[in-house]
């Protein structure tokens, strides 16, 4: 195939959206981030494809403190804080939404990255295979719960 320089191949992209609601008013704030679909995570879905693999799924979502910005060789969060059970995944054509949630005393303070984990992942921080690795900036209180969203296109 040849491709002309102004032309781009399709590829797999992300999107997060971060929802914090207050737990005594029911207040809510939301954020929204680009997100990288890591080298791994693309793997994954590969390994998938060939049959080679049978447990790709998205299992884990995970946040951390580290503010290094993302690259797409990133297998783990720089330095992983909290990580829960994706609460639910779905696809219709070529779009997941994916969505994890943290209760209020869960994930408290600075958080500078988020990334969705598949392959063996467990409760375990750094278990896994990384999908996606997203910047953000946010700072969870122990009076917030937290629910993060993620859309996922293949294109």
């Amino acid at each position: 195939m040849n491709i002309g320089i102004h032309e781009t191949l399709p590829g797999i992209t992300g999107q997060v959206k971060i929802t914090f609601q207050n737990i005594h008013t029911g207040a809510e704030r939301v954020s929204e981030y680009h997100n990288l679909v890591v080298t791994a995570g693309k793997n994954m879905i590969a390994s998938r494809l060939a049959g080679t693999a049978n447990d790709c799924n998205i299992t884990y979502v995970a946040v951390g403190t580290n503010a290094t910005a993302p690259a797409i060789g990133d297998t783990t969060l720089g330095t992983e804080l909290a990580r829960n059970t994706v609460t639910s995944i779905t696809a219709s054509g070529a779009t997941v939404l994916v969505i994890g949630f943290f209760g209020a005393a869960e994930a408290i303070g600075t958080l500078t990255e988020m990334a969705w984990f598949g392959e063996a992942a467990t409760a375990a921080a750094n278990s896994g295979t990384m999908f996606n690795h997203a910047a953000i900036t946010e700072i969870k209180t122990a009076s917030e719960t937290m629910t993060i969203e993620g859309t996922i296109t293949i294109a």
